[in-house]
Order: C-alpha cells, then sequence, then structure tokens
C-alpha cells in the first residue's frame, strides 16, 4: 500500500476518534452535561472535568489527522486547492483544542481563539468543498464521492439555522445543531479517506 492510501486511514480515523471522545467523555461527567442542551467545546473548557484529555482526543489528534487525510488527497488527486484548505481547516480544528474555551469569561481572549478557531475550521471546510468536489469528480475512482461533496455544505448550514431558530424560538434544543455540522464533516472524512485507502484497487 503506498503513502497516499495509508494516509486514508486517517479520514476514519478522525471520525472515530471524535466520535469516542464526545461520548465517552461526555458518559464519565457526572455534573449534568447534556449532548442536546451543551456545546461540545463545554467538554475541554477551562476548569472542566477531563478537559485535557478531551481537547487532546476530541480536537487535537482529529485535526492532525484531516490534515494527514489532506496530504493524502493531494497526491492522489493531483490538485491543491482543496486539500490545501481541508489542511487548514484541520489546523483551525486542532487549534480549538489548544485555545479551549472559558466559560467564566467568554469575551476574553482565549475563549476568543477558542471560537475563532472553530468557526475558521468550519469556514475552510465550507469553501474546500467546492474544489475538492471538482478534482474528484475529474477522478474516475472519487468520481461519485466528487457528486455529492458539495451538498456536505448543507450539515454546517444546518447547524446555522438550528442555532438562529434555538435564539430566536427557544423551541429546539441547541445541541444537536452543532452534533448535526460535526457529524457531516466527519462523515465526509471517513468517506473520502475510505475510498482513498481503495485506490491501489481501483
Amino acid at each position: 500500500m503506498r503513502a497516499p492510501q495509508r494516509l486514508g486511514w486517517a479520514g476514519p480515523a478522525a471520525a472515530a476518534l471524535f466520535a469516542a471522545s464526545l461520548i465517552g467523555f461526555a458518559a464519565i461527567r457526572t455534573d449534568g452535561y447534556a449532548h442536546a442542551t451543551k456545546a461540545v467545546s463545554e467538554l475541554g473548557a477551562v476548569d472542566a472535568p477531563n478537559a485535557l484529555g478531551f481537547n487532546l482526543l476530541g480536537f487535537v489528534l482529529p485535526g492532525l489527522l484531516v490534515v494527514a487525510l489532506a496530504l493524502g488527497l493531494r497526491e492522489a488527486l493531483k490538485s491543491s486547492a482543496g486539500p490545501l484548505l481541508l489542511a487548514v481547516s484541520g489546523l483551525f480544528f486542532l487549534g480549538a483544542g489548544v485555545f479551549p474555551i472559558d466559560m467564566a469569561a467568554r469575551s476574553s481572549a482565549l475563549s476568543m481563539a477558542h471560537l475563532a478557531a472553530a468557526q475558521l475550521s468550519a469556514v475552510a471546510f465550507a469553501i474546500a468543498v467546492f474544489p475538492l468536489g471538482s478534482a474528484m469528480r475529474r477522478h474516475p475512482h472519487f468520481a461519485a464521492l466528487g457528486r455529492v461533496t458539495p451538498w456536505f455544505l448543507l450539515f454546517l448550514l444546518a447547524n446555522i439555522a438550528w442555532q438562529i431558530v434555538w435564539q430566536m424560538t427557544g423551541s429546539i434544543l441547541p445541541g444537536w445543531g452543532q452534533r448535526i455540522a460535526f457529524g457531516g464533516y466527519f462523515a465526509w472524512a471517513a468517506l473520502a479517506g475510505y475510498r482513498l485507502t481503495r485506490l491501489s484497487r481501483a
């Protein structure tokens, strides 16, 4: 198996690690943390239980794995724009763990750095889906995934819409919208990575 195919495993690994961290660290909380009402960032917040563990396993390592996936896709697709933006997204995702939010000081520099990293990760991915989709459609092995890749932007838009509805009406639980966005992000990474691992058999 050549280097791009080996790097493909970073996609499913990032998805599995993030999901396991989200579920596992939430499960061991004893202070009433709930997926429906709490932000993911609160698991790694300053002074939160096991914050360092979540920041490393939930943000930093998945971010690094997304960068590794981007490197593999860059070589396989012979394209730079989309994979570069994907790598930037992974680096900002990593940054969300390096700069944990401080729930007691939401306007602090640390909190602002966390929020900026998280938002810029999403923006970079939202832009990346278009050149990634275009490059994949030109490659016979990735063509099917390339056709649907731009539609993964809807997961991020769903999060925005979810938050708007919650703030305006309070009729929905705010935590789920964020998890929809994360789910789309890592579902795409897992699919792209899996296709990359199968490239030598195409």
